[in-house]
């Protein structure tokens, strides 16, 4: 098959996100968001972006430990010592303004009073007596946190997204108890082959353990989704249908490994379109992940991955996880570098789009990506050292140590 009988990986995905768009507004779009507390957030899809419910900080603080003076300004020489009129802790209310020759001891982050024009910090001070006390060395700046520094009312507090420890840190910060997120997607994941074995099960003389089947599991839940797992099913059409059908009745989106090739056993394809699920692309100029296919039936999505380990993890990567955040009604795609590389990378084939495991090393100062080598698509073992995957688009057979690639970065 020619290049230009393959679907570029881009206007694949670009397909999978019309049908995931759709899907959202299907379901009820922002009207279908559920609230969760904090606590529970961690890792969901939040579609609507949040913003400050207060200044922050809501008052003038201090950044230091030190004293607290309205008279004069940070540089000076200041006459001393002061009188010392009282302390404000953390979480105390602040006394009275300071007058000339007055000083008030502040703990940081603790108010101070109005019209505090500096805090002189505790190294440089010596106390003489006990409430009497010298600044030994000019201030540089004036230690201080205005209210609204950070944030002010009304400011964007947090992008859509999915919600990190960062991320429930900043709702927390701005008095948020709940927050409303996307309901889970539901996603069902098929192994198929008659080679597969469970682990804990021993191998027959040409069988293999199944590694897909995990690995989109915990892909599918790193990227914030509900997935459930329907086996692994032998290559028989009939069993194929059974599956498929009870996870396509179950599920929003149906992953299944294997079978979407051109061999005598590859029968998903078909057992797919005997139950309604039309086609959107099968084959994709991408590699690993040539055989690659899509399809919907209503509003449910169904991906068809290769075998190969390898091809199924990028796959996940490059067009399932951005599926699965726009169906969640938040448009995502991998965070992406350009790093030059730390050695000369040359391929044969130059007629796909290819997404090429690196790893990132700092060099003299500054990151280089190294392409991690394998031998076809069956080597899941190179993931272990990768930490994004380079894109070298089609045309491109060379890149020289030092020239630049995009890599987006691996967040599984």
């Amino acid at each position: 098959m020619n290049t230009d009988d393959l679907l570029h990986p881009d206007e694949a995905l670009e397909l999978v996100l019309s049908v995931a768009r759709s899907a959202f507004e299907a379901a009820g779009g922002l009207t279908a968001l559920e609230s969760l507390p904090l606590s529970e957030a961690l890792g969901r899809w939040m579609p609507e972006a949040q913003y400050s419910t207060i200044d922050q900080p809501p008052f003038d603080k201090s950044a230091m430990d030190g004293f607290a003076v309205a008279t004069g300004a940070p540089g000076q020489e200041l006459p001393g010592p002061w009188r010392v009129i009282g302390t404000i802790a953390a979480g105390a209310p602040a006394p009275r303004r300071p007058g000339p020759g007055e000083a008030v001891r502040v703990m940081t982050g603790a108010p101070v009073p109005e019209g505090t024009t500096f805090v002189q910090r505790v190294e440089f001070t010596q106390m003489a007596g006990e409430e009497l006390v010298r600044f030994t060395e000019a201030e540089r700046g004036d230690n201080l946190i205005r209210r609204g520094e950070n944030l002010c009312k009304g400011a964007l507090l947090i992008h859509p997204g999915r919600l990190t420890p960062a991320g429930i840190g900043l709702l927390a910060s701005s008095g948020f108890a709940t927050v409303r997120v996307a309901k889970q997607a539901i996603v069902g994941i098929i192994s198929t082959g008659d080679e597969l074995a469970a682990q804990g099960e021993a191998l027959g003389p040409a069988a293999i353990y199944d590694s897909n089947g995990p690995q989109l599991l915990a892909q599918a839940a790193a990227a914030g989704a509900l997935p459930r797992f329907y086996g692994i099913i032998r290559d028989d059409e009939e069993a194929l249908a059974a599956a498929f059908d009870k996870a396509l009745t179950e599920c929003d989106v149906l992953l299944v490994s294997g079978g979407v090739s051109m061999g005598d056993f590859d029968h998903v394809p078909r057992v797919l379109a005997s139950l309604g699920v039309t086609r959107v692309f099968h084959r994709i100029a991408m590699r690993p992940g040539k055989p690659t296919w899509f399809g919907r039936r209503g509003n449910r999505a169904v991906f068809g991955l290769p075998g190969n380990p390898l091809s199924t993890f990028v796959n996940f990567e490059v067009l399932i996880t951005p599926y699965l955040a726009a169906r969640m009604g938040v448009p995502w795609s991998a965070p992406i570098l350009s790093l030059p590389l730390g050695i000369e990378l040359s391929r044969r084939g130059a007629d796909r789009v290819e997404y090429l495991p690196v790893a990132i090393e700092t060099r003299e100062g500054r990151s280089v990506a190294l392409p991690l080598r394998y031998h076809g698509s069956s080597m899941l073992s190179v993931l272990a050292s990768a930490e994004g995957l380079a894109r070298l688009e089609i045309g491109v057979e060379r890149v020289p140590e030092g020239g630049y690639v995009s890599v987006g970065l691996l967040w599984t």
